[in-house]
Formats: C-alpha cells, sequence, structure tokens
C-alpha cells in the first residue's frame, strides 16, 4: 500500500525517527478491526508497543507534524 502524498513527506523528514507504515484495511480487515479503525484515513500512533494517539480524517502536513511532536516527542 502506498502512502498519501503528504504522510510520504513526513516518512522521509522523519526517518530514522519514527517508523511510518501503511497498512490496506481491505487486506487487513482484522488488524483494522482491533485497531477499532471505523473511518479512513486513520493515523495511529504508538510508542512503546501502546496506542499513545489516533488521527482520523485527511489532516494538513501542519497538523500531523504537531501531532508527531505531541505523541511522540519528535
Amino acid at each position: 500500500m502506498r502512502l498519501s502524498p503528504v504522510v510520504e513527506e513526513l516518512e522521509k523528514e522523519y526517518r530514522g525517527k519514527v517508523k511510518i507504515v501503511a497498512a490496506d484495511v481491505d487486506q487487513s480487515q482484522d488488524t483494522a478491526a482491533g485497531l477499532g479503525i471505523m473511518s479512513i484515513p486513520a493515523l495511529v500512533f504508538f510508542k512503546g508497543g501502546k496506542e499513545v494517539g489516533r488521527i482520523v480524517g485527511a489532516q494538513p502536513k501542519q497538523k500531523l507534524k504537531d501531532a508527531l511532536k505531541t505523541h511522540l516527542g519528535v
């Protein structure tokens, strides 16, 4: 699955600081259900293997950068 252009930019900008991955909810229905994902796009932030936050819906790049700082400290 390909990342959105904005998330792809963030993946390059934060490479080595955070790991950004994409999942196709049609191919990974159990994972999506387990995470309680009801709408896409959805970004789920994990730290130490635990969910620390999430954003649902398309958001501007700066809001995603703010979320990375808030939830992951980067």
